[in-house]
């Protein structure tokens, strides 16, 4: 049985040293052999460096290199994509995922669970994870991570999901399969700075709502009734004051604010319908989701243009 670690690093040159180590003394523990992916995302420092002496330290270290920084997620389904296990095991490469966990989800997976995903304990569930679950009919176990063990079967599933707008950790939640929680205690990042901006976090939150969700288009259609509703009503108002021969004084600030509120109105509904046509379009695009430039590891499994082609 084979076990792949897939780490995506952007950056993380100070970390993945540490990371190796302690992913080397969790694996020798477990009745499996395994291999570490490690996909360079675009880094600007000298992670990429010391990821190829790595490889040449240890021979379970294979390293996928991109072209250029296609993102965490992209990142992510490269090196599951290129991942032989029978279980992969997808993590961060600060070690605010704690490698020690890793054991506890090979018992899970024995067990017979499919997928097995490590969430925070100890903390209240954020407003964006309410907020996504709210708004989504796949239901995302309250602050879960991207730090998780799945079966081939899983991995398999998962790989002819070709969209392109990701957000994995619902769609690894839509496939279903026999799942079960473990619970760690956050930690801080061993070295370095936090690369995965708010900018970032809430672009993958929208990708989140728009890819599982149509509840934004209803709310415009919902918004356009209950404004078009408002304006029947003040024209029945209108009309029964004329009726009754009560006074109707003609104001430019009533105008410039029914003008105003149907403007804006107009606009968000435009810029609802804007999001997902601007996602059909990257879809209908068909450009692979990422680019390697360089693999560092078993020859038969060396990606070319067909196999990134076929995301």
């Amino acid at each position: 049985m084979l076990l792949s670690v897939v780490v995506p690093c952007c950056n993380e040159s100070a970390n993945v040293g540490e990371l190796h180590r302690r992913l080397a003394e969790v694996c020798a523990g477990l009745d499996l052999d395994a291999e570490f992916i490690f996909v360079d995302d675009g880094s600007r420092d000298d992670t990429l460096e010391r990821l190829k002496a790595l490889a040449g330290s240890d021979p379970r270290v294979r390293v996928l290199s991109l072209s250029r920084n296609f993102g965490h997620q992209a990142a992510l389904s490269a090196g599951i994509d290129h991942a032989a296990g029978d279980a992969v095991v997808v993590m961060d490469a600060d070690l605010q995922h704690p490698p020690e966990l890793i054991g506890a989800f090979v018992t899970r997976w024995r067990a017979g669970y499919d997928l097995v995903y490590a969430f925070r304990q100890g903390v209240r569930p954020r407003l964006g994870y309410r907020l996504i679950n709210a708004l989504i009919s796949t239901r995302i176990p309250p602050e879960s991570a991207d730090f998780r063990l799945m079966d081939r079967r899983v991995v398999d599933a998962f790989r002819r999901m070709p969209e392109r707008a990701r957000f994995i950790r619902g769609m690894i939640s839509w496939l279903g399969f026999r799942q079960c929680g473990v619970g760690y205690h956050d930690r801080q990042r061993f070295a370095g700075r936090r690369s995965y901006t708010v900018r970032q976090t809430a672009r993958m939150a929208l990708n989140a709502v728009l890819a599982f969700s149509t509840v934004p288009l209803r709310a415009a259609s919902l918004l356009g009734l209950c404004t078009l509703a408002a304006g029947l009503l003040y024209g029945a108002y209108i009309l029964y004051a004329r009726l009754a021969g009560r006074p109707i004084e003609p104001g430019w600030t009533a105008l410039m604010l029914t003008v105003l509120i149907l403007g804006g109105v107009q606009l968000i509904c435009v810029g609802i319908i804007a999001e997902y046509v601007g996602r059909i379009f990257e879809e209908v695009k068909q450009r692979p989701l990422y680019v390697v430039r360089e693999w560092i590891g078993p020859a038969d499994r060396r990606p070319d243009d067909r196999r990134e082609g076929a995301r």
